[in-house]
């Protein structure tokens, strides 16, 4: 089922010229192109022309032709897996073009609980589903399996795919040398799980020729399997003349117990901050900006509209390790967080503090901080239940007009205690007389992250007439399609 060139470019002669002018070409009537060419309606020459075009652009993407002699194209690797039941790839293709794409992630989710593989036929539109949506690449490239892999090696437009196949590929060396920035990267992560000496000094050998930003992603990379041979290569990184670079190589510097880096800015946070002997914190903040700290990662001027003095103490509290606070206090993170703080610079100490929790993934830092306001990205660092908990605690007593952000970091399905913290809320929302369309972000989220089988105590909630029933229907209607969806692919 060949399509000639010359086939495409006659209609489209004819399309830009008008049919009132030009006929499309007839074709021959043998070969399967021909036969389904024969079927079209010949009495509107507009209409025909039309549905010539779609019958040739189903065949033009459906392959491509081999060049002449080439070796027969090899058959993808058996997948032992069984492929999802009939009305979950009917539920599939509907996520796909677009009608609740929201919910696509779940599907994934399920699908990859259930020991099951993505359904050929839609491999294609899941494949570039993911090309725009990084945060899928992973789950879509291990339901795709080795179908997905083999499809990926015909279209470029599917090389991410290919890119994180590279995770394993047969010369890593060749791909580093020759491939693509993703592929590279993957076969990087490659060698430097295998030497991570040799990866960072072949990584060293085309420093000066890598664009900015990919230096400072390979910064990053280095991450993984890091040792204190790659400090010497990171303190000549602070002087690279990209800022994105020098950032990301203060962050890896600071992950390395023992180096240089450390110690410097450990020396700072001992002079910024120590107890005063009367059970709170002295704070000292950073007379100057001098060259070392520029150096170090650390702006002169404050871009967040707070003077330098605030801005560069909190800098410094961010990239000191925090167990050099133990060391200055002799306290646990609670202990230490309970001191109080001069007002003035309150918030700069509370904030570096939360990020350097985040940073460091500590959790009893992140515990101790989150049980006293502190930001909300400290709920990642927690595990999953305990950050469902505090959110829980936190509806309870304030309500959801402060919870979106909360709710969003906490991973999903939300436990049942939380799901019943969420409602409760809306009741007493809708029974205050308030808004509905005031929490509408937070009933999308909660129609995300809430248990389906909570669709019960929803139903009650949208008993009678008026807005907030209206929209606990909604709800309703979202966490069954949920539970349909659950159903089809675990039969639950």
């Amino acid at each position: 089922m060949r399509v000639a060139d010359p086939v495409w470019d006659d209609l489209v002669s004819a399309a830009l010229v008008g049919t009132g002018r030009r006929r499309a070409a007839e074709w021959p009537a043998e070969g399967a192109l021909g036969e389904l060419a024969a079927r079209v309606d010949r009495t509107d020459e507009a209409v025909r022309l039309l549905d010539l075009a779609a019958i040739v652009m189903v065949h033009r993407r459906a392959g491509r032709r081999a060049p002449a002699g080439a070796p027969p194209q090899p058959c993808a690797e058996v997948d032992p897996r069984p492929s999802v039941p009939a009305p979950a790839r009917v539920r599939l293709r509907i996520l796909l073009e677009g009608d609740g794409m929201d919910f696509l992630p779940e599907w994934l989710a399920l699908a990859r609980t259930a020991g099951m593989r993505a359904p050929e036929s839609e491999l294609p539109a899941l494949l570039t589903a993911a090309r725009s949506r990084t945060d899928l690449r992973a789950i879509v490239a291990e339901l795709a399996g080795p179908r997905g892999r083999w499809l990926a090696g015909l279209n470029p437009e599917w090389a991410w795919l290919t890119r994180i196949a590279a995770g394993d590929p047969d010369d890593p060396i060749d791909l580093w040398r020759h491939g693509r920035f993703g592929e590279r990267l993957a076969a990087f992560a490659v060698l430097r799980a295998a030497d991570p000496d040799a990866a960072r000094e072949l990584l060293a050998r085309t420093w000066r020729a890598e664009p900015a930003e990919d230096r400072a992603v390979f910064v990053e990379a280095l991450g993984t399997g890091a040792t204190a041979g790659d400090e010497a290569f990171l303190e000549a990184a602070l002087d690279d003349r990209a800022k994105v670079v020098r950032a990301a190589a203060a962050r890896r510097l600071g992950a390395l117990p023992g180096s240089a880096f450390v110690a410097r800015m450990s020396a700072r946070g001992r002079a910024c901050l120590r107890p005063d002997g009367a059970g709170r914190v002295l704070v000292v903040p950073p007379g100057e900006c001098d060259e070392a700290m520029v150096r170090d990662g650390i702006d002169r001027s404050s871009p967040t509209g707070r003077e330098d003095h605030s801005w560069w103490l909190g800098e410094v509290v961010a990239a000191t390790p925090l167990s050099v606070w133990r060391e200055v206090f002799g306290a646990s993170p609670e202990e230490i967080t309970a001191r109080a703080l001069p007002r003035r610079f309150a918030e700069d100490v509370r904030e570096g503090w939360a990020r350097a929790a985040v940073l460091q993934r500590d959790v009893g830092w992140a515990r101790a901080l989150a049980g006293r306001g502190a930001p909300t990205r400290l709920l990642t660092v927690l595990p999953p239940a305990e950050c469902a908990d505090h959110v829980a605690r936190h509806i309870a007593a304030h309500g959801l007009s402060e919870a979106l952000q909360l709710l969003t970091n906490c991973p999903t399905p939300w436990p049942l205690p939380l799901g019943d913290a969420v409602l409760d809320a809306f009741a007493t929302a809708a029974d205050s007389g308030a808004y509905p369309w005031s929490f509408s972000g937070a009933r999308d989220v909660a129609g995300r992250g809430l248990d389906p089988s909570l669709v019960t105590r929803v139903d009650t909630l949208a008993q009678g007439d008026g807005e907030w029933p209206k929209a606990f229907r909604t709800l309703a209607e979202t966490l069954r399609y949920r539970a349909a969806m659950r159903a089809e692919l675990l039969g639950t």
